[in-house]
């Protein structure tokens, strides 16, 4: 029985890192960045019109969706953890899908270090780094629920 996938996101201010689970939810797979842009609701109708354009271009039905919550070491919030929530919340809205936060802490760095573990230069890293982390995310999230 095939499920919806999730969609999953590493939000940030200048680019929007997304990936896409397979339609059991077993394996996140990278998608493409989007460009942020100086406004929440104008990037999240982007977001939104993308979502659309997976569905009709690809076929992708996605049931919900996933957003990494960035959070200092000691797990408190930061002035960059609202805007996520304020970002996550306007998402839910207008996509009109459950918008879930997971915590997100090292996934940047960890997605930095398999790309220079695999031989990308610092110029390549930067192009694929918020889709890593989009994956890393995601991948997380599916495995917690796997384990439920």
């Amino acid at each position: 029985m095939l499920k919806t996938r999730v969609l999953g996101i590493d939000f940030g201010l200048a680019r929007i890192g997304l990936a896409i689970s397979d339609p059991l939810r077993v394996i996140a797979s990278p998608l493409e960045n989007l460009a942020a842009t100086h406004s929440l609701e104008k990037t999240v109708e982007a977001l939104v019109a993308y979502i659309a354009k997976l569905k009709s271009d690809k076929g992708y039905s996605i049931g919900e969706i996933v957003v990494g919550l960035p959070l200092h070491m000691d797990g408190s919030e930061s002035e960059r953890s609202q805007i996520v929530r304020q970002f996550a919340s306007l998402l839910e809205s207008k996509a009109e899908l459950k918008v879930q936060l997971l915590d997100e802490r090292l996934s940047s760095v960890q997605a930095d270090r398999a790309l220079m573990e695999t031989g990308f230069s610092r110029k390549k890293r930067a192009q694929v780094v918020d889709r890593v982390s989009a994956v890393i995310i995601l991948q997380t999230f599916l495995n917690q629920k796997a384990r439920l």
